[in-house]
């Protein structure tokens, strides 16, 4: 007897720290969340921000969420919006995709906090990039625990994608007035349940920082021209994404892609539309049906809309976009007749001056990495000028190449800068040195003091200068963060004639 109360005594002492520890609670507009903890990080999973958009509200602006009863397991990662199948390419391994099953009913967030509710810590929103085809708040290298730990509330989201989130179509204009954004509209959505909810976490609702990548900076964008998103952000920050001349095509021009795709399901009506199975929303040759925002007239108020909201701003790209021809990997060479075609074609007459700015031999591999990478910074520098804000912008350019296989072939990659601003180096299998992890902390540091106050530059931090016209200096981010001209006199003096002659 003695031995077995030793016994049950001993299981009692093993099970203790698994129990004593309840699973961390937040009580939300909808009803009570039960979470879980990562690496000492309350984190708050699949919280549904908005109705789903299944049957009748299929093709309708996100809608509230209903509440519900009891406790809602919050524990772990809800699904993301229906996509193709996600599959590694490149350097893109499955660290940077959403995985599958995928679903219509999708609209929910992630929330990582060390904070006590009412503790008025900023609180980021992260819009995850993909194309509008791709991509959701599931994906590893966003992970916000360690972001959080500095002292940020953390949010990512799914927003609906490919023909679910971006159809155009008479029907659903005669239906509504207008069609197509809906994924923009559930952006918007889950601005809104973050400034309902959001102190519940720790967070402060007026201090919120949106910040996307890709498509996610599109998307932010377009908000920061929609009167929809008034009042809704303090601050934004938007990652390879922007360029000098934006325009959205007219909704209205879109109708009929819109309805040859819909003819391609059999569907002729949106009644017929709404029946589709979830799977026929997902396109099965993304190059012919290429879903995307459109100036709806509402969401979008016109097609080359100025910005309404007058925030700060921290934007910049890496240094391995915009640089080579489609298909082409950094080791391998381009001739001198591939540069000469790609500046006739991207400049016409100009072509030639862009050319004698970038001499070459025959082999003009790194002079046509230059040259592009240039004129896409030069580009996105004349977005910065000509945004006319008052809040100041802060421009980097993204340096560093990650170490590992992918280093010769694709450099400082499209989304390579992500699990350094997030610190989640952890999430991808490469062979990190001690100068990654440094650069990792420094840039979420950077990172982290925009979130808070608007302002990348605090501690012993290298200062990084805001964004002036006339010099147009970036940050440069690699080993040794610093300020540096975008190009020499010469090219930003070209390329700024080039962009003003195309806006």
């Amino acid at each position: 007897m003695k031995q077995m109360l030793k016994g049950a005594a001993l299981a009692a002492l093993l099970a203790w720290p698994a129990t004593a520890q309840e699973p961390p609670r937040a009580r939300v507009t909808q009803g009570e969340l039960s979470g879980t903890r990562e690496r000492g990080v309350d984190a708050f999973l699949n919280v549904p921000f908005a109705a789903a958009p299944v049957g009748a509200l299929r093709w309708k602006a996100a809608q509230t969420p209903p509440a519900w009863q009891g406790v809602r397991d919050a524990s772990k990662l809800g699904p993301a919006c229906l996509q193709g199948d996600a599959k590694p390419l490149g350097p893109w391994s499955m660290e940077y995709l959403a995985s599958p099953p995928y679903s219509e009913d999708c609209l929910n967030l992630n929330v990582w906090t060390t904070a006590k509710p009412g503790a008025g810590q900023a609180v980021v929103l992260f819009v995850p990039g993909g194309g509008f085809n791709a991509g959701g708040g599931d994906v590893p290298v966003y992970n916000g625990a360690n972001m959080a730990r500095q002292g940020v509330v953390v949010v990512t989201m799914n927003y609906r994608l490919t023909a679910a989130g971006f159809l155009t179509h008479p029907e659903l204009t005669r239906e509504a007035g207008h069609s197509g954004n809906y994924g923009l509209t559930d952006v918007v959505a889950a601005l809104t349940w973050i400034k309902a909810n959001i102190a519940a976490f720790g967070g402060d609702p007026a201090k919120v920082t949106v910040m996307g990548q890709s498509a996610g900076a599109g998307a932010i964008n377009a908000l920061l021209r929609s009167p929809l998103a008034k009042d809704l952000f303090r601050a934004a920050i938007l990652n390879s994404g922007m360029r000098l001349g934006t325009a959205w095509q007219p909704s209205a021009e879109r109708e009929a892609a819109g309805v040859e795709w819909a003819q391609s399901k059999g569907a002729t009506t949106l009644a017929q539309l709404r029946a589709l199975p979830a799977s026929a929303l997902v396109p099965t040759d993304p190059a012919s049906f290429r879903f995307r925002p459109t100036a709806d007239g509402h969401v979008v108020p016109s097609a080359k809309a100025p910005i309404l909201h007058d925030v700060p701003v921290l934007t910049g790209w890496n240094l391995g976009e915009g640089a080579l021809p489609p298909g082409k990997l950094m080791n391998q060479p381009v001739s001198r007749a591939e540069f000469e075609s790609w500046a006739s074609t991207q400049l016409g007459s100009d072509g030639k001056e862009l050319l004698a700015l970038y001499p070459s031999g025959d082999d003009a591999s790194r002079v046509m990495h230059t040259a592009g990478h240039d004129s896409l910074i030069m580009n996105s520098l004349g977005w910065a000028a000509a945004r006319g804000g008052r809040t100041p912008l802060y421009f980097f350019d993204f340096e560093h190449v990650m170490p590992g296989a992918q280093a010769l072939t694709h450099g400082s990659y499209h989304t390579s800068e992500l699990p350094y601003v997030f610190d989640t180096l952890h999430a991808l299998p490469r062979p990190w040195t001690d100068t990654d992890r440094k650069l990792a902390a420094t840039m979420q540091a950077y990172f982290v003091n925009f979130i808070k106050t608007g302002d990348p530059n605090g501690g012993t931090l290298p200062r990084w200068q805001a964004f002036d016209a006339a010099k147009s200096d970036v940050m440069a981010l690699g080993a040794t963060p610093r300020m540096r001209p975008a190009v020499d006199a010469a090219k930003a003096g070209f390329f700024r004639r080039v962009n003003a002659k195309a806006n």
